[in-house]
């Protein structure tokens, strides 16, 4: 395991390799997303269940060419699941000129470094080189720090959608080519 990052290492946004997850990569995967989870839960935030995400959901996305995993200096440092898939109990009549960010997770030594919003641009570029105009993702209705955070880079709130049986309904978008320096490319 990689030491916690010196202050001024946490200033810089480490160079990313962003590569589609295997079918052997999926240790890896739910490692990063189960660290993740339970920092959540340490932090008294349900977003994600405090056990991780089922091994057979997380596989069954790998196989269909939509989880990736970022690695700096050699290392796997955050996944993300990026698709064209819109939960129909939240995007309601979404158009399909749209990508999807899931299960963004950054491993907690790497975090503060700007992996997250990296991962977000990069997600976008994607989005836009196949087509798409938009870049979107759900959150916990009540996370406001996570709502500033996505909203900080560049992020619209468009809805908060009330389901009694999930968290998740804070709704969020930007245009798929937005990087957070504002320009678009």
């Amino acid at each position: 395991m990689r030491p916690a990052p010196t202050a001024e290492e946490r200033r810089a946004t480490p160079a990313l390799d962003v590569r589609l997850a295997a079918v052997e990569d999926l240790g890896v995967v739910q490692g990063i997303l189960a660290e993740a989870a339970t920092w959540l839960a340490s932090k008294g935030i349900d977003q994600w269940p405090a056990a991780g995400f089922r091994e057979a959901g997380t596989l069954r996305r790998i196989r269909q060419g939509s989880v990736y995993l970022a690695y700096a200096a050699g290392e796997p440092v955050a996944t993300i699941t990026l698709d064209t898939w819109a939960d129909p109990e939240l995007w309601k009549g979404a158009s399909d000129d749209a990508g999807y960010v899931h299960r963004l997770a950054v491993r907690r030594p790497w975090a503060g470094r700007g992996i997250g919003a990296a991962l977000l641009d990069w997600a976008g570029q994607r989005v836009a080189a196949s087509g798409g105009r938009w870049l979107r993702l759900d959150c916990m209705r009540d996370n406001q720090p996570l709502h500033d955070y996505y909203l900080r880079l560049g992020f619209e709130h468009i809805r908060t959608i009330e389901l009694r049986h999930r968290p998740s309904g804070s709704l969020f978008q930007r245009g798929a080519p937005s990087v957070r320096n504002g320009n678009d490319e």
